[in-house]
Formats: C-alpha cells, structure tokens, sequence
C-alpha cells in the first residue's frame, strides 16, 4: 500500500479546513472590528450557507459542475439575503447595544440551528452524492433510504 496518494489528500484536507476556519475568523474580526459587534451567530450562517449550498447543488440536475457553479454563486447570495434581514429585524431594533447583541445573537444562534435540525435533519450528507446520471427524484429518494 502506497503512503503518497493518502498524504496528499490527508494534506488537501488539512488546507481546506485550515482555509475555512481563517475565513471564518477573518470574517468575525472585521464585524467585530468595523461594526464593533459581537455576533456570536455569526458560524451559524456559515452553516447556513454550507446546507443551501448542498441543497442548490442537488436540485440542479444535469452535470454535478453545473450543480457546484449554482451552488458557488446562489448559496452566498441567499446567506447574505439572511444576515441583511436578521440585521434589520435584530440587530438595528436593539440599537447595536453590545450587552443586546450578545444576547440577542445567542438567540439568533439557536433559532438558526434548530431551524435548519427541523429542516434538513442531524445527519451528515456530503457532496459524493451528486451523479451526472441521476435525476432529482433518484438522488432524493437515494438519500431518504440512506
């Protein structure tokens, strides 16, 4: 058994993953830094943002690439929509007060989770699923029965 093809990939992962929590951080110190809000949610539109875009990509049908370019392109779009409207219904109301938006992004925080469990379910489901060959109805039911 050969090391280098598993190295290389254990190394991929290790920058993915490196690449989304400095993203992730970057993105908290500028709010935090420009706004000077706390927004303790602000990994749960992360979140949001990964489960649109597996849900974008499966209901595109055709080619898996066409399905990944939608999901590149609207999933950030429709996160943004979310954080604009929880700005206005939240954040604005309370003034930006910090001991409010702690509380207030804590709420957030939860609402958004429980919201997408109720949605879509604890499981985890990756992006292996995605078949040139399938149609939406074969990859829903597929991934009900999984």
């Amino acid at each position: 058994m050969e090391l280098g093809p598993y190295l290389i990939l254990g190394l991929l992962e290790g920058l993915v993953t490196a690449a989304v929590l400095s993203l992730m951080a970057l993105g908290l110190s500028l709010v935090f830094g420009v706004m000077r809000v706390v927004n303790v949610s602000h990994g749960e539109f992360f979140m949001v943002g990964a489960v649109l875009a597996w849900w974008i990509a499966n209901l595109v049908g055709g080619h898996p690439a066409l399905g990944f370019l939608a999901a590149l392109v609207l999933a950030p779009l429709l996160t943004a929509g979310l954080a604009m409207l929880a700005d206005q219904l939240v954040l604005k109301r309370i003034g930006y007060d910090p001991e409010r938006t702690i509380v207030a992004t804590i709420g957030l925080l939860y609402v958004i989770q429980q919201v997408t469990l109720m949605t879509y379910g604890p499981d985890a489901v990756s992006y292996t699923h995605l078949r040139a060959h399938e149609t939406k109805a074969n990859l829903v039911c597929r991934l009900l029965l999984e």
